[in-house]
């Protein structure tokens, strides 16, 4: 029984405890009549008097039972209205980790190959979820805004494209979706992935401070949030010594993109999950 229930309980019970009261005295004053009180009064307007007296309490008792249930039904149909308004935010609700180090639930899986030589077919348009890179060397991972989808997914003849939602439209730090990564393939491979975009002003490419790396080791791999590497570039672009932030396809800057430098790595899996990541911490 919650609270409020509680407190109803009592004042209803309070409220049984003075009618109870009431009836004792009403009944009192009847027998003083009869027994002799200056103010005795005929038999007959005792009776109505009485009677009076007692619709009065069951008016009482009646009135104080319908408020007393409207209360009770009401404070949960008002507690449901409330978790209808205000739902568990996905982002809590989906942070169950898994075996592998990642979030549990629905997400979009990118595949990022490693491969030994340049792939000569016509890799353009929606290419499912993969993207082809040089097994050894260095290519560009162009980004776009828009639903997930892999746009050009050879890497190996010049740059490739993905399509990514807008991670985080106010720059507060908290992420609409997250990003986890591992290496996969045979173990010593190694990659390394930089976030970086053009200055419209200067012309200048900048990247970021922060680099994904990437080592495929002996054993199980697991997942790392990279949310923060692969979602942001940290620079220093007006050069008064304090890095500033700034999300894939902020204004301020253009052309963004992932340098992907591979040393062998054969795969490199990512997945973005619909979870928020606080990258202020």
């Amino acid at each position: 029984m919650n609270k409020q229930r509680k407190i109803y309980y009592r004042y209803l019970t309070r409220l049984s405890f003075y009618v109870c009261n009431i009836i004792t005295v009403k009944k009192a004053s009847a027998n003083l009549g009869q027994t002799g009180s200056p103010r005795f009064a005929p038999a007959s307007t005792q009776v109505a008097g009485e009677a009076g007296a007692v619709n009065l309490v069951l008016i009482l008792l009646a009135v104080a039972g319908v408020v007393i249930f409207i209360l009770l039904t009401q404070f949960p149909l008002q507690r449901q209205k409330e978790e209808t308004l205000y739902p568990k935010p996905p982002s809590q609700a989906a942070q169950t980790q898994t075996g592998s180090g990642a979030p549990s639930g629905a997400h979009y899986n990118l595949n990022i190959i490693g491969v030994p030589k340049n792939k000569t077919a016509d890799l353009t348009g929606s290419q499912g979820h993969r993207i082809f890179v040089p097994l050894e060397g260095n290519c560009k991972i162009n980004l776009s805004e828009g639903d997930f989808q892999v746009l050009d997914a050879n890497c190996t003849d010049g740059p490739s494209a993905f399509q990514l939602p807008n991670p985080d439209p106010d720059n507060d730090g908290i992420t609409e979706y997250s990003v986890y990564a591992r290496a996969l393939g045979k173990p010593g491979g190694k990659s390394t992935t930089t976030t970086c975009a053009t200055d419209p002003v200067t012309g200048e490419e900048w990247c970021s401070v922060y680099s994904m790396v990437l080592v495929r080791e002996k054993g199980k791999s697991s997942f790392t949030n990279v949310s923060k590497v692969l979602l942001y570039v940290y620079a220093d672009i007006n050069g008064d010594g304090t890095l500033e932030r700034y999300p894939l396809f902020d204004a301020a800057l253009q052309d963004y993109l992932w340098n992907y430098d591979n040393n062998g790595l054969k795969l490199a899996q990512l997945r973005f999950y619909q979870v928020s990541t606080n990258v202020n911490q």
